[in-house]
């Protein structure tokens, strides 16, 4: 049996300062592989960092919807970092309307938009959250394509 846990943000202080401890109770139930989602570019590194370290850790490159006051990617920056074998998907992106007090979401789509091109170009499949916000996920998604690729929600 093959166990992945498709999601997960070890990179995390509070995580991270546990490693040796998560690793272990992974091993001990079974969870072969495990993917450290990335939520934005400026804490990438420790994520792709955890991937070249462990052979069984993959990482995925993205910014997270709620993150409005750090970097936003172009498509070309990354397709480029997920050019990296250890890099096996985009995201995490998507819509969060929730959380966001702003009205006017076009950030938020562009920056989705985003992602699923960059999905596309590389073949990777997208990590996708969504809350509050399934109707303009779909209908994007659907505008550009996403199909293409896939990915999870």
């Amino acid at each position: 049996m093959q166990i992945v846990d498709s999601h997960c943000h070890i990179n995390f202080d509070e995580l991270h300062k546990r490693l040796p401890e998560i690793l272990e109770n992974a091993r001990r139930n079974d969870v072969t592989h495990m993917l450290c989602v990335s939520l934005n570019l400026e804490d990438f590194p420790q994520v792709k960092k955890l991937a070249d370290d462990h052979e069984h850790i993959f990482a995925s490159v993205g910014v997270h919807p709620c993150y409005e006051d750090v970097k936003e990617p172009t498509v070309e920056e990354l397709v480029d970092i997920a050019q990296d074998s250890n890099i096996v998907a985009i995201g995490e992106t998507g819509l969060d309307y929730f959380r966001c007090e702003d009205d006017d979401m076009t950030w938020q789509h562009d920056l989705f938009r985003t992602h699923i091109r960059a999905a596309i170009a590389t073949d990777k499949p997208l990590i996708i959250h969504t809350r509050s916000a399934k109707e303009d996920t779909i209908r994007i998604l659907k505008e550009e394509n996403a199909e293409k690729v896939g990915g999870v929600i």
